[in-house]
């Protein structure tokens, strides 16, 4: 982990300025398919989030920190954004990407609008706020709907197409760690939603007590544990960065 500290320091300064596609090359052609919402924006906050999910991980590792639970649903975060972004920047095809790129966006813009929907249940509501509010809803409405015209896919499945996908393409020469980045996945899935399975898997049980069926057990957070999501998540976004530039670079 400690090895990855310039990657991540190089792209933590990146973020901090815009980048547009260069003309003619291939996310600049992407980006012409909606100009609404750039596909290029869209991946680029995803190699962001998940370099600073990452610099997170790190900097409670350096602090003298591992968390049992926080810093798996973190690692998460981090390997999620970087696989979505591989996700888009990953096919040859202009139309497979710019289908999976509007994508992300319309799913940006359903949530975005569950949101305010949702806020129409404030109870104190003057009619002028709740006229503000329709109108956001119909304009996230429109825009979702333009994004499926544009050819967005239907959907975009995280579980069963985002992650293998990801896997596929930066471990495929080893099924072992393909299919060990799948489970990391599921495993990481827990954490997030704080079930006990995946924690039970990094605790260790005393014997259990005559009379009790269940016996205490104690996790107190493990670098080893946490270096295998880590490894992950930074192999697939650093192959998302050189994929950006790529797609970037004209002709």
């Amino acid at each position: 982990m400690k090895s990855t500290e310039a990657d991540l320091e190089g792209w933590r300064v990146r973020a901090r300025r815009l980048e547009a596609p260069q003309k003619g090359s291939e996310l600049q052609l992407d980006d012409a398919q909606f100009g609404a919402h750039p596909i290029s924006e869209m991946v680029r906050l995803s190699l962001v989030s998940a370099g600073e999910h990452l610099r997170l991980a790190w900097t409670a590792i350096l602090a003298g920190q591992v968390y049992p639970i926080a810093h798996f649903t973190t690692l998460r975060g981090a390997l999620l954004a970087a696989s979505q972004a591989v996700y888009i920047l990953g096919p040859d095809e202009g139309t497979v990407r710019r289908g999976r790129g509007l994508a992300a966006v319309a799913e940006s813009y359903k949530r975005s609008r569950q949101f305010h929907n949702d806020t129409l249940m404030y109870p104190n509501l003057t009619d002028n706020e709740r006229q503000q509010i329709d109108a956001q809803v119909k304009w996230l409405t429109t825009r979702l709907g333009q994004t499926l015209q544009a050819g967005a896919e239907t959907s975009l499945n995280i579980s069963d197409a985002v992650i293998p996908y990801a896997a596929k393409l930066v471990y495929g020469r080893n099924p072992d760690l393909e299919l060990e980045v799948n489970l990391l996945w599921r495993k990481l899935s827990g954490d997030a939603h704080a079930l006990t399975w995946a924690l039970a898997q990094r605790t260790i049980f005393q014997p259990t007590r005559a009379g009790e069926i269940l016996s205490e057990g104690t996790s107190g957070g493990s670098l080893e544990e946490v270096a295998q999501p880590f490894e992950a998540s930074f192999r697939i976004l650093k192959r998302g960065w050189s994929l950006y530039d790529q797609r970037c670079e004209g002709s």
